[in-house]
């Protein structure tokens, strides 16, 4: 049986890291390892990775092995009391401030071998219950007009094209607001979505400290 765990991030992970960054984006997209570094030495605990920790060590069809297994799947955002995703926030990590209202996300990444098998959505799930732990007004992305549906189905709200032309790409950006004021557009779907996530998110937490891991259960293709 196949057993997953969520950690932070340390500059041991970098490589691995970079890694799966190329694999998931097209070189002007894609976060280079010094960007990497300076994201990890400035917001580790902004780093949520998945790892599978019973992967091969002889397995090399792909090269992001870490000291305790497999890096499966990785978020990483910054936090910041700006309301919109910019440019420089994926350029300049020391935008970031650990009090700030906004959990911005910069990158969704999955191992090729490991996608469209749920994981990046497990993932989600636990920064979303990370962020409304931490009390923050929301979270918020950019994404292709392909993830539209994909966010949304977190709670995410489609804003509209962003200003962020990161990459020479044209972006989405998706909100998803954790302190929903009654006023809000579609605030009771919105509400009733983010929270059933946060349930399900804290029920795969809960099994997760009460067994000590993750089982495949919660991965169905990867049964």
């Amino acid at each position: 049986m196949v057993f997953m765990f969520v950690r932070h991030a340390t500059l041991d992970d970098l490589d691995a890291l970079s890694s799966i960054e190329s694999a998931c984006f097209p070189p002007k997209e894609a976060a280079d390892i010094e960007r990497l570094a300076n994201r990890i030495e400035t917001y580790p605990e902004h780093f949520w990775l998945l790892v599978n920790p019973d992967a091969d060590a002889s397995d090399t069809c792909f090269p992001a092995h870490l000291a305790d297994g497999m890096l499966v799947s990785f978020i990483n955002g910054m936090t910041t009391d700006d309301a919109d995703l910019t440019d420089a926030m994926y350029e300049q990590a020391d935008l970031h401030d650990e009090n700030g209202s906004w959990q911005m996300i910069l990158g969704v990444d999955t191992a090729p071998v490991y996608q469209h098998r749920g994981c990046a959505a497990y993932l989600m799930r636990r920064v979303i219950l990370d962020t409304a732990i931490a009390h923050r007004a929301g979270i918020v992305l950019a994404c292709k007009e392909k993830l539209i549906d994909f966010y949304q189905g977190f709670g995410f709200v489609n804003e509209g094209p962003s200003s962020s032309t990161h990459g020479n790409a044209t972006w989405y950006q998706m909100r998803l607001r954790l302190k929903c004021q009654p006023n809000d557009e579609d605030h009771d779907e919105v509400y009733d979505i983010t929270a059933s996530n946060i349930r399900k998110a804290m029920e795969e937490t809960t099994s997760y400290m009460d067994h000590g891991h993750t089982v495949t259960s919660q991965f169905p293709v990867l049964k």
